[in-house]
Order: structure tokens, then C-alpha cells, then sequence
């Protein structure tokens, strides 16, 4: 497929030691499983799926266009899936201006990604934004996330301090009919988004969520969401492939094998947030089973080929592998020099990208000696390769939660820390929480 190349043969015991084999009976239940996301689709229950193919989409795009290259700042205020996902897309299409300066480009926009509530971290975001032409993006699928609404208090104020245009200076993406910052929004006549019902967090990179920053940044959401649309006839042309086989490898890698934790492996400073925002779509999604729960990893290539790689090849075989990279590279060759020797001599007009690409090769075939099973998957650094992988991991994981049999959508082990974290503060309706933080904190 275009802008995206994927590779299973790795995955299989005919040339890894330890991986799947071809004949495995449970491969008749990954087709079950795919069958199944069929049918819940065409039910409805996974609308996730189908925004690429919605008019709300359509009307995402054509009233957000015009925010492209207007602000000078940009604050994202999210968390979780309301972050990493704007984030992942940034990272990949602005590097290296994001990944050293967090800017969205050479000339674009100096972009603050919030996805904590460190006070130092938005405290300074808080003072650069004070001058220029600052623009402020909040995001929550409830209007309530804890993190994003002290960030949005404080941002709300700052706005209001000091422009007399604030009401143009931010906007809101959240759910359409309820909660504090969809009451904000209607009540103050502020630009806003919704984010659909059943569109969990971690699900909605490819809703206004992903798409409103981006087009800020000056980056097509329409060809983010043609990605999708291209994966999605992919799978479904090859019958749940690529996504059912790298679900069903990797469920049988762990039944089978053991390998339950699961690494994604970046060459590329560029995609280490993909990295990231795939960990949570993992980790939320599936892990809820205390016998059988896989544990996501995220490593960058090659920095954690001198931290990481030991432990992986002597180390437990309780691992299987995702090697993510970019296809192409920008020209840096290196010189000839004054250093002189037998290894500087192999390293001369050699360019960077040779050397990454080497460790990459290098590691791969230590893997495979090794016994430790991997897919690779190459991207073009375009919004429509961005579109499909986010498509890929999503059909991916919904088919990992068929097979594990727990249910992908939600998360309640969360809920319990969010409603004492709101005890803590003192919420109303929340003292039975406060008395039990309280008795903990003596």
C-alpha cells in the first residue's frame, strides 16, 4: 500500500525461533474475531470507524481551515488520547523544528503541547503566550478531565487579562451536549467541536481531535482521514489483513509463548509519539485481565539499542517487537576528517541516515537470531501514511480485545483514581473519597 509498508514474515517460526506457527488452530478464532468487528460496526458501535466517511467530519474541515498559520503561539491543552494524537501527527510532519524547538516547522508556529499538570512546564507555556498571537485549543471528550480543566482555568484567565479579542483567541473541542467546557463554549459564543458519543479518548485521534489542531498547524486533516479510508478498504479487500495478522500473532506470541510485553521500537526521533500514543491504545484498551494483559513499551532506535537491547536478547523471552521507521531521510553526509582509523574510514561520505538505517538492519537480524519475533512497519512522513497507521492500531487493538475477551472501549480501574483525585480536592459529592485520602495521608 502507498506510504506504508508493512512486513509479517518475521513474526513466524519458519524464521524466527520462538514466533507463530502457520498451522495454529487459533487462527480460525482471529477470523471469528474479525467477523465479529464487522458486525459491531454495521451496528453502529464502533462510529470511530466511520469518521472518515461523516459529514460531521466534512463540516470539521471546512470550519477549521481557516485557522491555518493564523496564531503565533499554539497551547494544546489535553490529555491521554485528547493529546497524543495531535501530538504523534506534529512530531512526524514538523520534524525536526518540533522534536528541538516545538515548532511547527521552519517558519510555522511555536506549538505547547500540555499534556501534564506540571506547574513549572505551564507556567512558562503561560508567560510565552502572554505576547505574540496567541491561540489556545482545549480538549476533553467529558469537559470534566481534572488535568485539562485546572489547565483551561488558568489559560481562561491569562486570555481575558490581556486580549480584548480573547473569544477568538480559544477554542473548544468536547462533547457536543454537556458538561462545564461545552457550558463555556454556548454560553460565551466560543468556536467549538464535538467530539461524538462513542468516540472514546483513545479513539479519536481521527475526530476533531486530531484534525482541529492539525489544520492549525497547517497540516490537510482531509488527507489524514484518506489514509484511514485507504487502510480501511485494505482490510477489508484482504479480509481483516493486515490487522488480523499482526492481532492474531501477537495474542499467540503471548497464549503461546508468553511474550506479553510488547515494544514498539522508533527509529526516529519523529516517531516517538506514535510510539506513545499506540502504548495507550494498548495498555487502556487491554489491560484488564489480571492473568493475561499485555504491557506496551515504548523504545527509540538506536539510543535504546545501548540501554534496552541487552536485556532484550539474554533477558527473558517474554517479548515481541514493533520496528516503526520513516522512509527517507534528509541529506547529512559525513566528511572526511582528521580522525583516522579503520572505523572512521567506514563511517566516510557515509550519510546519517545510512548509519540509522545500518543499526536498524543490525538489530533486526539479533532479533531474529535471538529469538525474539517482530513486525516492521515503514512510513512515508504524509498525513495520509499517518491516517492509515492510526487506522491499522485501532482495527488492530478492537480485534486484540475479541481475542483476550475483554472489552476495548472502556477503562473503569481509571475511574476509581479520578473520583479520589476529585475527593481530594474537595469536589462536592465526592466526601466519601476525601475521607478515604484523608485517612491514607495520616
Amino acid at each position: 500500500m502507498k506510504g506504508i509498508r508493512i512486513d509479517t514474515r518475521d513474526l513466524y517460526s519458519e524464521r524466527v525461533k520462538g514466533g507463530v506457527e502457520v498451522g495454529d488452530p487459533l487462527w480460525v478464532k482471529g477470523q471469528r474475531a474479525y467477523w465479529e468487528l464487522q458486525t459491531r460496526r454495521n451496528r453502529g458501535d464502533l462510529p470511530f470507524l466511520d469518521l472518515p466517511y461523516s459529514r460531521e467530519m466534512d463540516e470539521v474541515l471546512r470550519n477549521s481551515r481557516d485557522l491555518a498559520g493564523a496564531f503565533d503561539p499554539v497551547v494544546i491543552l489535553g490529555i491521554g488520547g485528547s493529546c497524543l494524537g495531535p501530538q504523534a501527527i506534529a512530531h512526524v510532519l514538523f520534524h525536526p523544528w518540533m522534536f528541538l524547538q516545538g515548532k511547527a516547522g521552519l517558519r510555522g508556529p511555536r506549538v505547547f503541547f500540555l499534556d501534564n499538570v506540571d506547574p513549572g512546564t505551564c507556567r512558562e507555556a503561560l508567560e510565552s503566550s502572554k505576547e505574540g498571537n496567541p491561540l489556545v485549543v482545549a480538549i476533553s471528550k467529558s469537559g470534566v478531565t481534572v488535568e485539562t480543566l485546572s489547565q483551561l482555568m488558568v489559560f481562561l484567565k491569562m486570555l481575558k487579562d490581556r486580549f480584548s479579542d480573547w473569544r477568538d483567541r480559544l477554542l473548544i473541542i468536547t462533547d457536543p451536549e454537556r458538561g462545564p467546557m461545552r457550558e463555556l463554549a454556548e454560553r460565551e459564543g466560543l468556536r467549538s467541536y464535538p467530539i461524538p458519543g462513542g468516540v472514546p479518548g483513545r479513539y479519536s485521534v481521527l475526530s476533531a481531535v486530531g484534525i482541529v489542531p492539525s489544520q492549525v498547524l497547517g497540516i490537510e486533516g482531509e488527507e489524514l482521514l484518506l489514509g484511514a479510508v485507504d487502510m480501511d478498504r485494505e482490510i477489508r479487500k484482504q479480509d481483516g489483513r493486515p490487522a488480523l495478522e499482526t492481532a492474531l500473532a501477537l495474542y499467540l506470541l503471548h497464549k503461546r509463548g508468553g511474550k506479553g510485553i510488547w515494544v514498539t521500537l522508533c527509529y526516529g526521533d519523529s516517531l516517538i509519539k506514535l510510539g506513545e500514543w499506540r502504548a495507550q491504545l494498548i495498555g487502556e484498551s487491554l489491560g484488564k485481565r489480571p492473568d493475561m494483559a499485555p504491557t506496551p513499551v515504548t523504545a527509540r532506535g538506536t539510543t535504546d539499542q545501548h540501554s534496552q537491547l541487552q536485556l532484550w536478547l539474554d533477558g527473558p523471552r517474554d517479548k515481541a517487537f514493533t520496528v516503526l521507521s520513516m522512509q527517507g531521510h534528509p541529506a547529512l553526509q559525513i566528511p572526511d576528517g582528521d580522525i583516522e582509523g579503520e572505523e572512521a574510514d567506514a563511517l566516510k561520505g557515509k550519510e546519517l541516515g545510512q548509519v540509522l538505517r545500518a543499526e536498524m538492519v543490525a538489530t533486526k537480524g539479533v532479533l531474529r537470531e535471538r529469538g525474539c519475533p517482530f513486525y516492521s512497519i515503514e512510513i512515508e512522513p504524509s498525513p495520509r501514511s499517518l491516517g492509515a497507521l492510526f487506522f491499522l492500531w485501532q482495527v488492530e487493538t478492537l480485534l486484540l480485545g475479541t481475542l483476550y475477551g475483554v472489552n476495548p472501549l472502556d477503562q473503569p480501574a481509571v475511574e476509581r483514581g479520578k473520583r479520589l483525585t476529585w475527593g481530594f480536592l474537595g469536589r462536592k459529592g465526592f466526601e466519601r473519597e476525601r475521607e478515604e485520602v484523608e485517612a491514607w495521608e495520616r
